[in-house]
């Protein structure tokens, strides 16, 4: 008797905490305001990133737990260079973008008050790489020449921010987010647009910095729910 009394409550529990679950994911376009030191380093140069993420709630809880992973495309410049090679003048286009990849855990306390929107804080950590990537081809439609890695490196991001939730169907499973976070890196080498220069050879300098992101993250994303 106590057995089965003990397999009914341990189903009873379980049946609690799966009855009123939730899994969203979803697709976010994040702009990213330099701020702070961060700034004055790099100026009005804008970090632009698009991410894929999940959370999953626990339990009855306003407790979520989830990740994402997101590329940025933070300043990209184009090179022509004129070089004579046997007698014939020949231009070639150098192309460099700067990117960064990032992959981090969600947690997230998001209440449902019953009242449609739904207000969220969160955190984030992860790592984080950046890395520029040349290209050297002939005109944009022929295949690169050479391509290859000039600048990378890795670091921690923590992300803290707030942000709501707005249903766009009514008791329907898609959302419209809307959310500002801080990001913080450790410190990181990298480029801007704005670091390569040129000699009268074609002979490139590149301008390595070291500092950390800061960045004010506003968002939007389309999230659905499973």
């Amino acid at each position: 008797m106590k057995t089965k009394l003990s397999f009914l409550l341990v189903f009873y529990l379980f049946s609690l905490s799966t009855q009123a679950q939730e899994t969203m994911a979803g697709l976010r376009l994040n702009s990213g305001l330099p701020v702070a030191d961060f700034r004055s380093e790099v100026g009005n140069q804008w970090f632009p990133s698009i991410n894929l993420g999940f959370f999953h709630q626990l339990s009855n809880t306003p407790v979520y737990v989830g990740g994402e992973i997101g590329y940025m495309l933070y300043g990209t410049a184009m090179h022509r260079n004129n070089n004579v090679l046997n007698g014939t003048e020949q231009t070639f286009r150098i192309r460099r973008n700067n990117n960064a990849a990032h992959l981090s855990g969600l947690l997230r306390i998001m209440p449902d008050l019953n009242i449609g929107i739904r207000p969220f804080v969160e955190g984030q950590i992860g790592a984080i790489h950046t890395y520029t990537r040349s290209k050297v081809r002939e005109n944009r439609l022929t295949e690169p020449i050479a391509a290859g890695t000039e600048v990378y490196d890795w670091s921690h991001i923590f992300q803290i921010g707030a942000g709501i939730m707005v249903p766009l169907e009514k008791e329907g499973d898609l959302f419209l987010e809307l959310r500002v976070n801080y990001v913080q890196t450790g410190s990181m080498d990298f480029l801007t647009s704005r670091d390569a220069s040129y000699d009268n050879q074609g002979n490139v300098t590149l301008n390595t910095r070291n500092a950390a992101f800061q960045l004010l993250a506003p968002s939007l994303a389309l999230k659905f729910m499973f």
